[in-house]
C-alpha cells in the first residue's frame, strides 16, 4: 500500500487579545525544495526582500475570512493582499513562516516557576593552590 505525500494545510489564527484577534487565513505548506530556497540552504541567498516573502504567502494562500470596510470578501491575489493594511500582511505572513519552521507562542511561565537548582560549577575552588600543596 502506497502512501500519498500531500502538502500540509495550515490554519493562522491569532489569540485573544492579539491585534488582529479574528484573522484566519488557511495556507499550504511548503515543498522541501521551496524551503529550501526561502531559507537558503539550497545554496542561493534565501528570501531577501518582504516582496518575495508576500509574494510566497499568496502563492499559498487557501482561503481567509477577510472582507473589506463594505463588508465583501477580500480575493485571496496579490493585487487584494497589496491593499491590505501591511501590519496585518506581516502579521499574518509571519504567523505562517512560524507555524512552517515549529515556532509557536508558547504561555509564559509562571512567575512561580522554579529556576531550577544551583550550578555545581559555582562551588568548585577556582583558586591556585598553594606552592607546597602543588608539588
Amino acid at each position: 500500500m502506497a502512501y500519498t505525500a500531500t502538502l500540509k494545510t495550515y490554519l493562522i489564527q491569532f489569540a485573544e487579545g492579539h491585534e488582529f484577534h479574528g484573522a484566519e487565513a488557511r495556507l499550504s505548506g511548503m515543498s522541501y525544495g521551496e524551503w529550501e530556497q526561502v531559507t537558503g540552504l539550497d545554496g542561493g541567498e534565501g528570501e531577501t526582500n518582504g516582496a518575495d516573502a508576500v509574494k510566497r504567502f499568496v502563492d499559498h494562500l487557501v482561503s481567509w475570512n477577510l472582507e473589506d470596510e463594505g463588508g465583501r470578501p477580500v480575493p485571496t491575489t496579490l493585487d487584494a493582499v497589496k491593499s491590505l493594511d501591511h501590519n496585518l500582511v506581516a502579521a499574518l505572513n509571519n504567523a505562517y513562516t512560524q507555524t512552517l519552521i515549529g515556532v509557536h507562542d508558547a504561555d509564559p511561565l509562571p512567575e512561580t516557576s522554579p529556576s531550577g537548582e544551583p550550578s555545581l560549577v559555582e562551588s568548585i575552588p577556582t583558586e591556585a593552590l598553594s606552592g607546597s600543596l602543588a608539588s
